[in-house]
């Protein structure tokens, strides 16, 4: 996740697997600033270098190491679900970039200047959707207990593109800090990207599931989204559920 257009994970500018140990990452460290010369000192690129800086400085943090795992698990899953959506689709195969929500909006795609150091209420300047990833939330609301308690059953509104002037209504059916459960008349495919804005949470997700249920005489589309960013709209308390 270097730039926008570079889908590299850290592991993979560092060249170590996912579940490398503290001595491999620091090895193979040296041995790209040192050995191959990507430190400027010794004539290497100052962005290749900052970059390799950057992706040792999480790596070999493990707090950060750890929330940057959990990012990588959503974003991969957005991946698999947009890939199996193309293949069952008739229309031309289109490429996929992982989304960054420590450089850029994950729903309009905008880039932003917070990196890492992202405020739990910062939001994107074009569309106003949250920047904050859910883990951050976590950390900060939880642990100070700054997290609006709420009815799980909530109406919310459902973006599903950027520009989109008004939301599809639907109500939900269980909310935790990873994602949330719901019901609306919108069909949705399983690795879309939507928007959710409700009274006391909004928040940008990939869906992880859609099934069509009967409602009476109306059926109605089922969904589960996993949080990618998410910003709460009151304090104090927690959630009245810890799964979806």
């Amino acid at each position: 996740m270097a730039t926008r257009s570079d889908s590299r994970t850290y592991y993979d500018v560092l060249h170590v697997s996912r579940d490398a140990p503290l001595e491999i990452i620091r090895g193979s460290y040296r041995t790209l600033m040192q050995q191959l010369k990507n430190h400027p000192d010794l004539g290497g690129d100052t962005a290749t270098a900052a970059l390799i800086n950057e992706a040792y400085a999480v790596l070999t943090d493990r707090q950060r190491r750890v929330e940057y795992d959990a990012l990588l698990d959503v974003m991969a899953h957005v991946v698999d679900g947009v890939g199996e959506e193309s293949r069952d689709s008739s229309s031309p195969t289109k490429s996929v970039r992982i989304l960054d929500p420590f450089r850029e909006c994950v729903f309009c795609e905008t880039p932003h200047n917070h990196g890492r150091i992202i405020e739990t209420d910062a939001n994107c300047d074009t569309c106003g959707s949250p920047l904050c990833p859910p883990n951050n939330q976590r950390m900060e609301s939880v642990g100070q207990r700054a997290v609006a308690r709420f009815e799980k059953q909530q109406i919310i509104a459902i973006y599903t593109h950027w520009p989109q002037q008004k939301g599809f209504v639907g109500h939900t059916k269980d909310i935790s800090l990873n994602g949330m459960r719901f019901v609306t008349k919108q069909d949705l495919a399983v690795g879309q990207r939507v928007k959710i804005v409700s009274s006391a949470i909004e928040a940008v997700g990939s869906v992880t599931h859609s099934v069509q249920q009967r409602y009476g005489l109306t059926t109605r589309c089922v969904a589960g989204v996993s949080f990618v960013t998410l910003r709460f709209a009151g304090s104090v308390g927690g959630f009245v559920s810890e799964h979806v």
